[in-house]
């Protein structure tokens, strides 16, 4: 019975109350997966914007396969987590065996490259109106509190535990709906913080609620430490070019270009700097000049802080170029996919080009 009044009085809910999001104006397969790989670790507002853009530049899973991986990196520049654009593209090149039609199984969309079980729920119950649940840290955290869950949410007997009362909960006839409800209330009322429980629409059947252990839950296992990492660019110009090079290892930013690194262990002053055996290689028996050595800038990452300097430095000329680096002509710069913390440098620094 509890269950039944929790379906209706969350539907209701949510057909008064749902945002309205071009995604859901139009829930066609293909926009279901771009917002939703787009949405993961990303604000909403700032998701509009990112997904209208995809939407114009790839209107379809065929334009998206065809296009190169550059382009596709250049229009995600800024959203982070770069992986999820390369999957995303990745995926869309799987689908060309099927037509470039998404699968309409929550089983068979997990086989793409980057679709994990959540993200293959949210596409089967919306686009395809599949009954499975799709759990989320906004759905976490409303099973979490309604049912009073004292389990850790990311401990395996936690997840186990939400996974199990999710696929209980759900709306057979209307599941799409009722998993777009669950993530609505998690993002706008049964938030982390300055929760809205008086206009909760469920309010009268929450354990937490009730219990008024709301602030308590949901609870979690620490994530690990995060680390700080000290970032050296140095940017060498040529006159009309830059030294950079395509980040390939499987390091943070991968398949993103940037300058010249040295990177430290702490704080490093500009005479450790010019010491490093790396600037040496660079600058040895070279008529550089030092343009200007910006102030360490902080950049935030999940599990690391980057502490980012830039050292803009003339050089005439330079002599064996290693392999893995190129000019680039200051005209191009900006049609390179670059990290977020770099745009901010050539926009600050190069705009009038």
């Amino acid at each position: 019975m509890k269950t039944l009044e929790f379906r209706k009085k969350i539907l209701s809910w949510y057909s008064k109350n749902r945002r309205e999001l071009p995604w859901r104006d139009n829930p066609a397969p293909y926009n279901v997966w771009l917002s939703e790989i787009i949405l993961q670790q990303t604000r909403v507002s700032q998701g509009i914007i990112y997904f209208n853009s995809f939407i114009e530049k790839f209107p379809d899973i065929k334009s998206l396969a065809h296009a190169n991986e550059q382009e596709v990196l250049k229009l995600w520049q800024g959203l982070g987590y770069y992986s999820r654009a390369r999957n995303l593209h990745a995926a869309a090149k799987q689908l060309s065996a099927n037509n470039y039609q998404l699968p309409s199984s929550y089983k068979s969309l997990l086989k793409l490259k980057g679709v994990g079980p959540y993200t293959a729920a949210a596409i089967a119950s919306i686009a395809f109106k599949e009954p499975v649940a799709a759990v989320d840290g906004n759905v976490m955290r409303v099973i979490s509190r309604f049912y009073g869950i004292n389990d850790p949410v990311n401990s395996t007997k936690g997840k186990k535990l939400i996974d199990m009362l999710s696929g209980e909960l759900i709306d057979t006839e209307n599941p799409g709906d009722f998993n777009q409800a669950m993530m609505e209330l998690g993002a706008t009322v049964c938030t982390p913080k300055n929760y809205k429980c008086p206009i909760c629409p469920v309010n009268s059947l929450c354990i937490a609620f009730s219990a008024n252990i709301v602030h308590e839950l949901p609870k979690k296992i620490k994530r690990k430490k995060t680390i700080t990492r000290y970032f050296n660019y140095l940017v060498i110009d040529l006159g009309n070019s830059l030294i950079m090079k395509k980040r390939y290892n499987n390091d943070i930013w991968k398949n993103l270009y940037d300058f010249p690194l040295i990177e430290t262990s702490a704080y490093a002053d500009e005479t450790a700097i010019f010491n490093n055996p790396i600037w040496k290689s660079w600058f040895s028996g070279s008529q550089a000049t030092i343009l200007n050595v910006t102030d360490y800038k902080k950049h935030l990452l999940t599990h690391q802080v980057l502490m980012v300097r830039f050292y803009h430095i003339s050089v005439p000329q330079l002599k064996n170029i290693p392999p893995e680096f190129h000019k680039t002509d200051k005209i191009d710069i900006f049609d390179l996919p670059v990290p977020k913390i770099i745009e901010c440098f050539l926009s600050e620094s190069f705009s009038k080009i």
